[in-house]
């Protein structure tokens, strides 16, 4: 399995999903700008206060995918044997790939998701090595490989 690859993947995934958050974020100012040379109803404005929320909903999520982004290059992808960032994690359910979030997504037929070292199945696998099992919401798992 090419890791870098697989990296690269991951990364070209943040960055479709920014490009998507920015056309969503553009659509929602849109909601916001009223027109002040048309008449302006109640409704007009619950329209308007919801499409700011949607907007600031937007920018939440476009600002984290850019973070992730950023902190993702900074992340040493070079073989591993212990479960920590830059670790690609085999189980028999899932991969799992350490560093940032991501939605889960096929490469070279297998399914992979991105998860953060703030989540809750990190702390249960963090340092953990080929062998070891751990339990995260009812689920066990057993590392079958890391790289």
């Amino acid at each position: 399995m090419n890791k870098e690859a697989l990296f690269q993947e991951m990364r070209e995934q943040k960055i479709r999903l920014i490009l998507e958050l920015k056309e969503n974020v553009k659509s929602a100012k849109n909601m916001v700008d009223l027109d002040e040379s048309d008449t302006i109803d109640p409704e007009d404005l619950s329209h308007q206060f919801e499409g700011g929320e949607i907007q600031h909903l937007f920018e939440e999520q476009l600002f984290r995918a850019e973070e992730d982004l950023l902190n993702l290059k900074h992340i040493d992808f070079s073989h591993k044997d212990r479960v920590q960032p830059g670790a690609v994690v085999y189980t028999e359910n899932f991969n799992f790939i350490i560093g940032i979030p991501s939605m889960p997504f096929q490469f070279n037929d297998k399914q992979y998701v991105g998860i953060s070292t703030e989540s809750a199945i990190f702390n249960q696998m963090k340092s953990k090595q080929q062998g070891d099992e751990f339990t995260h919401a009812s689920n066990s798992y057993t590392i079958k490989e890391i790289i």
